[in-house]
């Protein structure tokens, strides 16, 4: 990119050269423009990458482009110039015009625009004033806000798979969540034990959240919704286990599977995550035949039951295992789940409901 000025004196602002009209406005493009030497001390090696609107190593005093900390050939590696020299004619087209436009992170996406101020808040996006590139700022950081990034181009917050576990979207979404917990949360306690249910409804959560990641990365979502399905998984190997003592064990089979199917149904509509509800109710389902309690009926069927514990944990360690390297190591794209979570009735049903599954 270069520095587009316009010829009227209107301003300046850092673009391509195919975006800068060639008879209104100035490209300022080096080597064509007076060119600055890469070191001070040697002149004859002059900058190829460049120029920058109102950004030159040879007008910026701090930080300054001197031995051994000269600035590359490379704009996009060059920092923020917090102090310029004090002069309002330095001779340079690109540091002499008003500069226009400067980075906006717009977006859920972390993306960054060199722009006006006035359209990056019409965008309700993050104006730098301070910078002139957009490799000067962090947009994704700012995006996800909470503790910074180990390092800032790589997002790594991966606390968020159980913080988002407690946060709402709203007093509705509270009331829900509540309304649940003192229903079958709370019945299930008494009857495992609140050590055995928290385990299930903390690492259910966190596999539906890790699914969710993985095939919808760019929506942003809280709530407990995949431990809440891992729960209703509960009642169902509660209702397996018990299964030889029960009069009518089919009616509450059928009961169940109805209940958790109309849920299942309701998550084909936008804004609601089928994807952590299917995988928390997997993982439910395994982490329940590991730790709820169980009645045996002789020596076989404990033994049968044992085996049954071992192969659940680890179907569950090997489910886990394979979505953390999915989204860490070997990314996937399988567009077909999209249907699984907002399924297109009419051709703009899903429209707003972004799916994108490539991350950028």
């Amino acid at each position: 990119s270069g520095c587009c000025v316009q010829n009227d004196n209107s301003g300046c602002v850092q673009t391509l050269r195919e975006d800068c009209s060639e008879t209104l406005a100035t490209f300022v493009k080096w080597p064509d423009y007076n060119p600055p030497a890469v070191d001070p001390s040697n002149s004859s090696r002059r900058r190829q990458s460049g120029a920058v609107c109102s950004q030159d190593p040879r007008t910026c005093e701090e930080p300054a482009s001197n031995p051994p900390h000269v600035w590359l050939d490379d704009i996009t590696k060059w920092p923020i110039c917090t102090d310029q020299v004090k002069s309002n004619h330095t001779g340079f087209l690109h540091m002499d015009c008003d500069i226009k436009g400067r980075p906006c992170c717009i977006g859920t996406k972390g993306s960054c625009e060199i722009t006006t101020r006035e359209y990056c808040e019409f965008t309700h996006g993050h104006f730098h004033e301070e910078a002139t590139l957009c490799s000067q700022v962090h947009c994704m950081g700012e995006v996800c806000g909470l503790l910074p990034f180990l390092n800032p181009e790589i997002p790594d917050q991966f606390y968020r798979l159980w913080l988002s576990l407690f946060l709402h979207a709203g007093i509705i979404h509270c009331l829900v969540s509540v309304i649940f917990q003192m229903t079958v949360l709370r019945d299930l306690e008494k009857l495992a034990g609140w050590l055995r249910i928290t385990i299930i409804f903390i690492l259910s959560g966190i596999t539906g959240n890790l699914a969710s990641a993985i095939f919808l990365p760019y929506r942003a979502e809280v709530g407990p919704a995949g431990s809440q399905f891992g729960l209703l998984a509960c009642l169902f190997v509660e209702l397996f286990q018990s299964w030889q003592v029960l009069e009518n064990p089919w009616k509450a089979f059928l009961n169940l599977s109805g209940i958790v199917l109309f849920l299942f149904a309701c998550g084909l509509l936008p804004w609601i995550d089928n994807i952590a509800h299917i995988f928390g109710f997997l993982s439910g389902l395994l982490l329940s035949f590991a730790f709820l309690p169980y009645i045996t009926f002789g020596t076989a069927d404990k033994y049968c039951k044992r085996v049954m514990i071992i192969v659940s944990l680890l179907i569950f360690i090997g489910l886990f295992a394979s979505l953390v390297i999915w989204l860490y190591v070997y990314p996937i794209n399988w567009h077909w789940t999209e249907y699984l979570t907002c399924l297109p009735f009419t051709t703009k049903f899903c429209e707003k409901y972004d799916l994108d599954q490539t991350l950028h």
